[in-house]
């Protein structure tokens, strides 16, 4: 038997629509299965706390990102396996695992029953993240985009999050420490990356992987407001090499601090603020995933 926690808001509500042709899928396929609905933030946590040592085939997420992100806060370091089924807004921490956007083909590899430990990122509070950290400009971003979706939904609302950013971001200094040294930067946005993509697409760390015990960290340095538009698609395409302003490296621990606060992106919620220091956990998660 799976146990499926649906989250009914996640993607400005097209998730419900997900989770009928999960259900009817299941009952094709002959499977077993227990649905618990979220009703308010954080509740994905409890219900799969709930559901933890009671045999379970897999513990199936049915929502974005942040659903994700609730339930492995409750069993990672456990035996339980994660299954992932996209349903939110950016669904970004999918293709780290390689499960596709497809509701169907999501399931599949569900069934598959084909499974791997893969790491996470711990902060300096305890609590983990799955997918990316990122602090400056897309912090505005997200920001903004969330002030439009009451209005806007999908890629529309968060292409106005970007251009309201541009007008009023500013570059921000950090100082940085990772592999024993601290270097000081001004940036447009660092991001520390255990998956591959955020933001609902960019492809900031296309060569990132979820098993190998390090973030990779990829920093966009000062750069003018007419350059960020220009910068974005190759960001999007996944082509650093091709920002001159660019730069990354690889490591299992980052500290990250600045002399104005500054708030974390950390898998599409803001959270936090500087300073901030983030550890790789290596094998600390189960996860239903592609061959």
């Amino acid at each position: 038997m799976y146990y499926v926690i649906f989250n009914p808001t996640a993607g400005a509500g097209r998730s419900v629509k997900t989770m009928r042709i999960v259900e009817q899928y299941l009952k094709d396929n002959n499977k077993d299965y227990k649905v618990a609905q979220t009703k308010y933030p954080k509740h994905a946590t409890q219900l799969a706390r709930d559901a933890i040592g009671k045999g379970y085939d897999g513990i199936i997420s049915v929502g974005g990102d942040g659903t994700l992100l609730e339930i492995a806060e409750s069993i990672r370091d456990t035996n339980e396996i994660l299954g992932v089924v996209p349903a939110g807004t950016g669904n970004d921490f999918r293709q780290a695992i390689g499960v596709p956007k497809d509701t169907q083909k999501a399931l599949d590899i569900i069934l598959q029953a084909n499974s791997k430990s893969i790491d996470i990122g711990l902060m300096d509070n305890g609590d983990c993240f799955l997918n990316v950290v990122g602090t400056g400009f897309d912090v505005q971003v997200l920001k903004n985009t969330n002030r439009v979706r009451k209005v806007l939904t999908g890629s529309a609302a968060y292409y106005l999050g970007i251009v309201m950013s541009i007008l009023g971001y500013k570059n921000i200094d950090l100082e940085i420490t990772a592999n024993g040294k601290t270097i000081k930067r001004t940036v447009l946005l660092i991001v520390v990356a255990n998956g591959k993509r955020f933001g609902g697409g960019l492809n900031v760390s296309p060569d990132s992987s979820v098993t190998d015990g390090l973030f990779n960290v990829v920093i966009i340095n000062k750069v003018a407001k007419w350059r960020i538009l220009g910068e974005l698609p190759k960001l999007k395409r996944g082509e650093l090499e091709k920002i001159s302003c660019a730069e990354r490296f690889m490591c299992s621990e980052i500290k990250i601090e600045c002399d104005k606060s500054q708030q974390f992106d950390i898998d599409g919620e803001i959270f936090g603020q500087t300073p901030m220091a983030f550890t790789v956990k290596e094998n600390a998660l189960n996860v239903f995933c592609a061959k």
